[in-house]
């Protein structure tokens, strides 16, 4: 599966550097609601339902790619407008998982009335679903273990290797730099990784590849 990471520059050419692309932490993601979207109005289960995020939040963290490269918000909100460089990646499809956009939240009262089915699908709920207000992210998500710390900036990593294969690189329509950084930070690389400058459509709304040279 193909999906895609927006960064500011700095961070993607250090990424590319460094090979490895980092995890966002469930308790520090910017969606108040992450792991928040099934409640119960039974106080045992809703313990259950609080443990498992508690459990989640100290074992797991996030790899979050969009299914689009030329998401004109994405580029905004996470790529420095337009100036930074969004990365493509080929993960593997058992792997990564679209995100559900729900209105509400879903409220279910005890669980152990509930069959097992049904109780995997409220787990499921937790880990892949976000408030609708996100859709506009086209998210793909990876869960990771906690697996590189950078003890320097207390982030946890994930190394680039067949499960993480970095396939292109996209500068952005405001991409202030030549092509020569990104050229730098991928020498060395096995395989062939295609760079492209995207560029904006004179006749729709509409971010797309060769607009404007580097």
């Amino acid at each position: 599966m193909r999906v895609y990471h927006y960064l500011e520059t700095k961070w993607a050419l250090d990424d590319m550097r460094r090979r490895r692309l980092k995890l966002s932490k469930i308790d520090d993601m910017n969606d108040p609601y992450e792991f928040e979207c099934v409640r119960s109005n039974h106080a045992p289960s809703q313990w259950v339902l609080d443990n498992t995020k508690r459990a989640s939040v100290e074992q797991y963290a996030v790899l979050c790619f969009s299914r689009s490269w030329n998401n004109i918000l994405m580029w905004s909100h996470y790529a420095d407008r337009h100036k930074g460089i969004c990365l493509g990646f080929e993960v593997p499809d058992d792997k990564a998982r679209k995100v559900e956009y729900v209105g509400n939240i879903r409220l279910t009262g005890d669980l152990s009335e509930v069959s097992d089915t049904e109780k995997t699908g409220i787990i499921e709920q937790l880990y892949w679903t976000k408030y609708g207000g996100w859709c506009y992210e086209e998210e793909i998500r990876v869960h990771s273990s906690r697996e590189e710390l950078d003890k320097e900036t207390g982030q946890y990593f994930v190394s680039f290797s067949d499960q993480l294969v970095l396939k292109e690189v996209i500068a952005g329509a405001r991409f202030p730099m030549s092509k020569k950084p990104i050229e730098d930070v991928l020498r060395g690389y096995a395989q062939d990784v295609e760079i492209n400058k995207a560029g904006r459509s004179t006749t729709r709304f509409e971010i797309i590849l060769g607009g404007h040279s580097f």
